[in-house]
């Protein structure tokens, strides 16, 4: 496994140097990518460089990501950056990254703790530890084979580890929910509860959220082991994403660090880490091969469910996954807008399954409603347009969440006490189909939309034939985008724009976005290094009118040209 870094190298178009940097970190925090949903966008490290001039670099680090799935990273990331700079800077070159080197070892777990197998002969000194023979230690050991005797010990300790009898084999893995340990849920109630009454109200809703969740997605204890996480521990900490958080949290207590180290366990950062292998004799370092063994070992696997629920260590643990949800799904924007525990719930849990669907919900929902104090049955309303919108987003890219679980979440809000079940999209047999960003389905309108809208004030596009055009404007602002099956004089602005680029487009300008518009599309896009899906979001319309715009800077340069040639020839 190694982190994935991407820079976008791009020079400013405004004059005032301060307000083009407010504007570049105002973007940095509003990052949200749809195109991987499940993505949490508070997983990105973002460090924007400031060069000579004009110029500026936007690094992006990310820990782990499918390697298959690189290059379409690669490609949503370039598309929202190209959204993210419009109108602010122009963007020049870009470039992805695998980052090689490993993070610096993680701490000693300092072996001074006895555990059910007694203290560990190897707690110092002299003594040889098995994280000298780790990859990238340091040490004379690194990278070769375990002493017989540290492995003797590191597997006696994992032996003696409680065995969990709810650890079932499930799929190509392990399933522990931890709903059925009554105690332990007990304990968790009562420890968010006395948290709850201490905090401010923005977080006692955040803390609420997360009990309400030891039920539905599983205890600080669960465990799965059989999707392409590899391993996720407590209420949704995959490996591939916000387990390292947890981790990184959970560590800095000494119970918890030296119980791992004492089993061949530790944690470097960056979600890498070193775990002894018993077959092998060696310290397996890195992301998903560590992770790997980790997934094949069930007293591993029984330790970490131990660490969630030992007196000892339970506090550190459910304290490092609070702390992760508060930071992630927990928090959401504009929730002041929001009235009951309830929504709040409800949107934390969609967050928490597809954060790239719901960020950016509330900003977009609110204002459909118009002025009024939160309520409520405004509550009941905004749910309604937080489920469009989820949709809504979806259907912009190829994974569509499964609409039984969606409404789940719904059915979950009602336990909670807000009942938003009669609306017709959720009585449906499927999700919406319906763009609510083109128009807000169900939503009283303050007045009728004019017939005619007139372009926005400050336009987007530049350049004819796309400047102008009301619903392309809107899609070029980030509200909504084209796809097949769309209609209108924005549909033939775009035709025109790609005839123009001299792109093959069956049929002609006719208004209808057919498969002969679609292709065209994917094939822009394609040439252009943008997701290459035919759907024309903000992305791919800028790109368009900057490529419209260096085609007539083209045509102007050679018309110039050709008249010089006419002039010399004359004299």
């Amino acid at each position: 496994m190694s982190r994935n870094v991407f820079l976008f190298e791009f020079t400013a178009t405004r004059g005032d140097a301060e307000e083009v940097e407010r504007a570049l970190l105002s973007r940095t925090s509003a990052f949200a990518l749809g195109a991987f949903p499940t993505l949490d966008p508070a997983l990105f490290a973002h460090r924007i460089v400031r060069g000579k001039g004009a110029s500026y670099t936007w690094e992006i680090g990310l820990d782990e990501i499918e390697e298959a799935r690189r290059a379409e990273l690669y490609a949503a990331l370039l598309e929202q950056i190209q959204t993210s700079l419009a109108g602010v800077a122009e963007l020049r070159s870009s470039a992805a990254y695998a980052d090689l080197s490993l993070p610096a070892p993680g701490p000693d777990p300092a072996r001074a703790r006895g555990g059910p197998g007694g203290a560990l002969s190897f707690a110092g000194g002299d003594f040889p530890v098995w994280e000298d023979h780790a990859r990238g230690s340091g040490a004379a050991e690194a990278a070769s084979a375990l002493p017989e005797d540290l492995t003797v010990e590191i597997a006696q300790f994992r032996a003696a580890v409680p065995v969990e009898p709810g650890l079932k084999p499930w799929g190509a893995g392990h399933i522990y929910t931890g709903s059925a340990d009554k105690a332990h849920l007990a304990y968790l109630h009562g420890y968010f509860d006395a948290r709850a009454a201490k905090a401010s109200p923005a977080d006692r809703r955040k803390i609420l959220a997360f009990r309400a969740l030891q039920a539905r997605e599983g205890s600080t204890a669960a465990i799965n082991t059989y999707d392409d996480q590899i391993v996720t521990w407590g209420t949704g900490w995959g490996g591939r994403g916000w387990l390292g958080k947890v981790m990184e949290r959970a560590i800095a207590t000494d119970a918890v660090r030296e119980a791992l180290g004492a089993a061949g366990v530790r944690y470097r950062g960056s979600n890498v880490y070193d775990v002894v292998d018993l077959a092998s004799g060696m310290v397996v370092t890195g992301g998903k091969e560590a992770l790997e063994i980790l997934r094949r070992s069930a007293p591993l696997l029984h330790l970490l469910i131990d660490l969630a629920r030992d007196p000892a260590t339970r506090d550190a643990v459910t304290e490092a996954q609070l702390r992760t949800f508060m930071d992630g799904s927990g928090n959401i924007c504009g929730a002041d807008a929001i009235a009951t525990q309830a929504l709040f719930n409800l949107i934390a849990h969609l967050k928490h399954w597809a954060p790239g669907y719901v960020i950016g919900c509330l900003e977009w929902a609110v204002p459909q409603l118009g002025a009024g104090s939160p309520s409520e049955e405004r509550d009941r309303r905004l749910a309604a347009l937080v489920g469009r919108y989820f949709y809504g987003k979806a259907r912009r890219y190829r994974w569509i969440p499964d609409f039984r679980q969606f409404r789940l979440y719904f059915r979950h809000m009602k336990d909670d006490g807000l009942d938003c079940l009669h609306e017709p999209f959720l009585q449906a047999a499927g999700p919406p189909e319906d763009d609510p960003f083109a128009a807000a389905i169900g939503v009283p309108a303050a007045a009728p939309p004019p017939e005619a809208p007139s372009p926005p004030k400050d336009p987007r596009l530049m350049r004819v034939p796309l400047a102008g055009q009301p619903d392309l404007e809107s899609v070029a602002s980030g509200r909504g985008a084209l796809r097949r099956g769309a209609r209108g004089p924005g549909v033939k602005a775009l035709q025109e724009a790609l005839i123009a680029l001299g792109e093959s487009v069956p049929g002609g300008a006719d208004g209808a976005f057919g498969p002969g518009l679609e292709a065209a599309v994917k094939q822009f896009q394609a040439e252009r290094g943008l997701a290459a899906d035919g759907v024309v979001g903000a992305g791919t319309l800028a790109a368009l009118d900057a490529a419209f715009a260096s085609s007539a800077k083209a045509r102007a340069t050679g018309a110039e040209t050709s008249n010089r040639r006419e002039e010399e020839e004359h004299r």
